[in-house]
């Protein structure tokens, strides 16, 4: 098979849009009441569609009575990428408060999104979701159903890991996404659109960080579906075939594997043939539904011991820097170890509920009271390539977390496990956490990262007077939180 260009499909491009189109008037269907959030990348109101337009005859049509799905689409896409879903899903039970869909980004070849930048926008964005969904329905709506595709893959998963949101994920289906790296992508890419291309090349430190701690995170059920043959989609040939499976995951390689089926589904298809959303359908109705008005358990502490409540739940831990997930053993109880940090959620297996996860260290001989105090280095500002974060805490026995979503980070969002590979603009805020519960302030640091730097950096201006201004800001295809 020849293969296009690598910039011609960097990173999961999924079809030529050209350009920056202007929405479309059914793809802007929010209902009244609903608030789009500003997409990180375009600086607009994310557009798409989902929820009820009008108010249904039925009255249990009215508000979600099953968990809600959240479509994300893949790179050079939108939101109508899903309208086959939606109507397949509709016919199988779904009603429209329970399917939404966000457009993201540029949805177009001529400007490649990101998966840092992405993650902020769907943050946002299903905080909206949850927000009018429990304000129409009078009840809070603990969970939500992902369905990805390509770049919406890792990005989902950059989003969740970042955030600490695997407990409100019942089900995540990852369809062809490039979890472990496309050969599309390169590390010496060029052009505006190079930051995905640094997120997902093989090997690529981004994609190392965000597996460190597991890849299948929590209760959360994940089914990834992909091509698995090497022929069909051309962004994972024979080498890279099972790029989109994930540890811990029921890896369904469909065209490899689905009985009586004659031909393949390509990279795009692969996420809307009547088929595969047949297959995409049953895995998340088969999901038990959390019980309504139920609360979320939670992690009880008692000196060096941990336990769960209410009585039916039970602790998920793991060490040695994993993070727990649906295969770890429950126990009732659990007493930390000396000199070591535990992962932990709690999950009740009467409501279908989870706690958040979270991570704790014995306290006994650890620390002496002094202010924690963290540094970065470097410590922020403009830079034309990717940068190396070394991220360094007074104790070293302090745990370090940090986000990029702008939420400030608890002990389980995303662990610093060593140098941060920050391949484009983000906005990073870090903390450092002791055995014994002391904190550090949080650390808030910009890296803008981009051509636009090294071209502001050699502007007339700056040659003139070094002092001058840098306005890097310009046209840039990626806005780090606070633009």
């Amino acid at each position: 098979m020849k293969r296009a260009a690598p910039l011609l499909v960097l990173a999961l491009a999924a079809c030529a849009t050209g350009g920056e189109p202007p929405p479309r008037p059914h793809e802007r269907a929010f209902p009244d009441g609903f608030r789009p959030p500003l997409s990180q990348a375009t600086g607009r109101p994310v557009y798409g569609w989902g929820g009820a337009r009008r108010q249904p005859e039925a009255a249990e049509n009215a508000s979600p009575s099953r968990t809600p799905v959240l479509f994300i689409h893949g790179n050079t896409e939108d939101a109508t990428f899903w309208e086959a879903a939606r109507r397949s899903f509709r016919d199988a039970g779904w009603n429209d408060d329970e399917l939404w869909a966000p457009s993201y980004g540029w949805a177009s070849t001529a400007r490649f999104d990101a998966n840092d930048a992405t993650a902020v926008t769907l943050d946002a964005f299903a905080d909206e979701v949850l927000r009018y969904l429990g304000e129409k329905s009078g009840r809070p709506i603990r969970q939500f159903d992902i369905v990805a595709h390509s770049l919406g893959v890792t990005a989902v998963r950059q989003w969740l890991t970042q955030s600490n949101r695997w407990h409100q994920v019942r089900s995540f289906v990852a369809v062809a996404g490039a979890n472990h790296g496309v050969w599309t992508a390169r590390p010496d890419a060029r052009g505006p659109s190079r930051t995905s291309s640094f997120e997902l090349y093989r090997g690529s430190p981004w994609l190392a960080q965000l597996n460190a701690g597991g890849e299948t995170i929590g209760a959360m059920r994940t089914m990834t579906l992909y091509d698995g043959t090497g022929r069909y989609d051309a962004l994972f040939p024979a080498e890279d075939a099972d790029s989109p499976a994930l540890a811990g995951a029921v890896n369904l390689a469909f065209n490899r594997e689905a009985r009586g089926w004659a031909g393949g589904q390509d990279h795009r298809e692969l996420a809307r043939a009547p088929a595969t959303l047949a297959v995409i359908a049953d895995f998340l109705r088969a999901g038990a539904e959390p019980l309504p008005n139920a609360a979320p358990p939670t992690i009880v502490r008692d000196g060096d011991q941990l336990r769960a409540a209410p009585a039916d739940a039970r602790l998920h831990c793991a060490g040695e820097g994993r993070d727990p997930d649906r295969q770890t053993p429950p126990q009732t109880t659990v007493t930390l170890p000396p000199g070591q940090w535990l992962s932990c959620y709690a999950h009740s297996p009467v409501s279908g509920l989870s706690s958040p996860l979270a991570r704790h260290a014995a306290a006994a001989g650890r620390g002496d009271g002094a202010a924690l105090r963290l540094t970065a280095d470097p410590a922020a500002g403009p830079f034309p390539q990717p940068v190396t974060v070394t991220l360094r805490a007074s104790d070293p026995a302090a745990l370090i977390v940090y986000s990029i979503t702008g939420r400030p980070p608890d002990s389980g969002s995303a662990r610093y496990r060593g140098p941060l590979y920050l391949p484009g603009p983000v906005a990073l805020t870090a903390v450092a956490i002791a055995p014994d519960g002391r904190r550090s302030a949080p650390l808030r640091l910009r890296y803008d990262i981009g051509l636009e730097v090294d071209e502001a950096l050699h502007s007339l201006q700056r040659q003139l007077d070094p002092t001058a201004a840098l306005d890097d800001q310009g046209d840039r295809g990626n806005r780090p939180n606070g633009d």
